[in-house]
Formats: structure tokens, sequence, C-alpha cells
């Protein structure tokens, strides 16, 4: 089992990794810029190096790149949309040079355009990425829990946009929160296992890739993302051990992305999490 958490970066790369192995992990996530956007700062030779050396003696895997918040591919406003996709190929080139395996995308908000010109946008952007990319590392599309004018919300959306790709450089990754405010029970293991079949009968199972573990602190289908601790926010302990059991899951990397409103909190929820999975 993979079970891992998000570590920052602003005290360098070999940092970031230090940080993951200090708390266990053997996989994580991490931005390869501010999550505000903006300039990135170039990765020096001597810190990729340091970075690949510990990733390696500590058999940490995957390494997973998340792309900032800010970034909307479905944007309406052309030059938006443009600089999006711009920044999108340099983060894709940042996680080459990373090794990672994985470059986890929001789907984006329409923004009152309504749902099918917003996912068309997604595509568009998307095809246009792909063509002008020739890396190794996968793009992940990321569920959202359907506030305001959000598309991801549900496993259509996800489907109506790789089915347009055709392209094996395009998958899923899972939020538990953002799955469970748009609608998705978890609570139970017959409604994960629900879910589960929901997501395999739309998408495939085949191409969740990796699962952000996060309780929510809202209620089912109320549309809203805010993160919870494992096991005590509103989806509760007896979903996430279903998930962590489920054999189709084993080769899937768990992150957890729960708040930290204290020094431990880290430490606390990847307790819960490894002792569900026990």
């Amino acid at each position: 089992m993979r079970i891992g958490m998000h570590v920052k970066i602003g005290q360098g790369l070999p940092e970031a990794v230090k940080s993951a192995v200090s708390y266990g992990c053997n996989t994580f996530q991490m931005f390869s810029r501010s999550p505000r956007g903006g300039k990135a700062r170039p990765f020096t030779e001597e810190e990729l190096n340091e970075f690949h050396r510990l990733v390696t003696e500590n058999k940490i895997f995957p390494v997973i790149v998340h792309m900032p918040y800010i970034l909307n591919l479905a944007n309406p406003d052309e030059e938006m949309h443009k600089y999006a996709v711009r920044l999108i190929l340099e983060d894709l080139e940042r996680a080459d040079q990373l090794q990672a395996q994985y470059l986890v995308l929001h789907v984006g908000s329409h923004r009152g355009t309504g749902e099918e010109i917003g996912l068309r946008q997604m595509v568009n952007g998307l095809a246009e990425i792909i063509n002008n990319y020739a890396g190794q590392v996968t793009i992940l599309l990321e569920n959202t829990a359907g506030a305001g004018h959000e598309l991801g919300y549900r496993f259509e959306h996800l489907a109506w946009i790789m089915e347009r790709l055709k392209t094996d450089k395009v998958a899923v990754c899972f939020d538990t929160c953002h799955a469970f405010g748009a609608g998705y029970n978890l609570v139970t293991e017959e409604a994960v296992q629900k879910t589960l079949q929901d997501f395999d009968s739309v998408i495939g199972l085949h191409l969740l890739k990796v699962i952000h573990a996060n309780d929510s602190a809202y209620p089912l289908g109320s549309k809203k993302d805010r993160h919870a601790h494992i096991g005590k926010g509103l989806i509760g302990p007896e979903g996430f051990r279903t998930l962590l059991h489920d054999q189709r899951l084993h080769e899937v990397p768990f992150i957890l992305e729960t708040p930290v409103d204290k020094e431990g909190d880290w430490v606390s929820n990847l307790k819960t999490l490894r002792s569900l999975a026990e």
C-alpha cells in the first residue's frame, strides 16, 4: 500500500523528500511552483540530482506534481485559456525534470457559458497540450465538488473528456471529499462499493491512478469543498477502511491533503489512515 501526503517545497526539493520520509511516506505529492501560479524558479542540476537520489534511496513511488489551483483550462476567455495551456506545458516539463509519474489538474469552471462549452474548452486545451508534449508524465483530471460553475463533479464529465481525447496520457485522480460533496456516498461499505461500481461503469477503474484521501467537513451533496481530518468528518472511518481494503485499489496511492490545524496533525492523519489499512 502506498500512502503519502502533500509536501511543501519552500525549503527546496531535497527537503521536501526528507519531510515525506520523516513521516514514513512511500509516495508524495508536491507543487513544482507557487500554488498561486506565476513565474517558476528553474531547478538547479545539483538540487535535481539530490532529489532523485533521495527518492530512489527511500523507494518513493510515485512522485505526483499538482498544478496551481488558479488555472482554469475551461475558461472561455481566450487569453486566460492560452495562459493555462502554457503553464500546464511548463509544469509537465518540470514534472519530467523531477521524474514524476503524474501531474494532477483540477477540471475547470465554465464561468457561466454552460457545461458543454466548458467541457469542449477542456478537450481543446488538453488536445493542444498533448500534441505539444513528448514526455512521460500522465495528466490526471481531478474530480470536483461541483460548486458554482465547476465541471468534473460527475463521472460522466471526466469520461466525456477522455473519450474525445483518445489518449493514454490522461487518467483520473479521485478526491474523496470532492466526490462526497458532489453526491457520491462514501460513508458505508455498501455506499463505497456503489460509488466504485459507478466509477467503473462510467470511466473504468483502470484509469484511477491516485486517490486524494480527505474527509469532508460538509454533508453529502453539499457541493462544498472543505477537507476534514480522516475519520473525523462526515465520511467517517468505515468509508476509508473500505477503500483501503478494496483489492482493485491495492496499487493506487493514497495522498493526504488534510488540514493542519495544529502541530502533529500530519502524524495523526497518517497514523489513522495506516491503521484503517491494516
